[in-house]
């Protein structure tokens, strides 16, 4: 069952971004490879998939939940020390999202290929004596 055109415009795009990465091989073959292209870095070989997509994702479950069939294919692709798998989307905007496909997640990754730091939100916490972490006041002070 074809589920669309194939991404040329896109597939493209992805190529000039790969070729900022290192070395693009192009795979000719069938239309069903788990892969459209090779990016040859120093120290791996990523292989990447490219889709096209109506909207962008929030979160990486998003990306596994509506590509879940061309996740899976690029999954067969042997994950070793100096192989990655790699999973590139574009929106109708021309906006990519990019994501590394592990053995059990899927993690979204910047254009180089680097991990997104996971934000963070301060908390103020307080410890088991009731006071606060900054050490401003005591449980004396606080009617303790």
């Amino acid at each position: 069952m074809s589920r669309g055109r194939r991404p040329l415009n896109a597939l493209a795009e992805a190529v000039e971004i790969a070729g900022r990465r290192g070395c693009v091989e192009n795979v000719s073959g069938r239309r069903g490879r788990s892969f459209d292209f090779l990016i040859i870095e120093p120290f791996r070989v990523v292989f990447v998939k490219v889709k096209r997509s109506q909207t962008s994702f929030t979160y990486p479950l998003e990306v596994l939940c509506k590509y879940q069939r061309e996740i899976a294919s690029l999954h067969r692709v042997a994950l070793t020390r100096v192989t990655a798998r790699e999973f590139w989307v574009r929106a109708p905007a021309g906006q990519w999202q990019f994501f590394l496909v592990r053995h059990d997640s899927v993690v979204e990754v910047r254009a180089d290929g680097t991990y997104i730091p996971r934000e963070s939100l301060p908390l103020e916490t307080v410890d088991l004596s009731g006071t606060p972490a900054d050490g401003t006041g005591s449980p004396s002070e606080n009617g303790e």
